[in-house]
């Protein structure tokens, strides 16, 4: 097995929260935030432990998720939209 466990997932969930609060208007893939939100940290993050915690923080209602015109799965901020309202 890959060797990820919860509090893997939450380090980077709080890694990619931060992001958010400094760019609040981010929107990337997960593979696109694996390697420019994160690329501070491991290089060989994967795409995997990014999903689990894009999943944590959507529950959280941190982050939501929206389609691309290309249909790709595209995650950003929850409160972009409230708080430019």
């Amino acid at each position: 097995m890959s060797g990820i466990n919860d509090s893997d997932v939450k380090q980077i969930a709080h890694e990619i929260e931060c992001y958010l609060k400094n760019h609040p208007n981010a929107a990337d893939t997960v593979e696109g935030i694996a390697k420019w939100w994160l690329q501070g940290e491991k290089n060989d993050l994967s795409n995997l432990i990014v999903q689990q915690a894009l999943n944590y923080l959507g529950s959280k209602l941190v982050v939501k998720c929206n389609a691309n015109p290309c249909g790709n799965k595209v995650y950003s901020s929850n409160k972009a939209d409230s708080e430019t309202e």
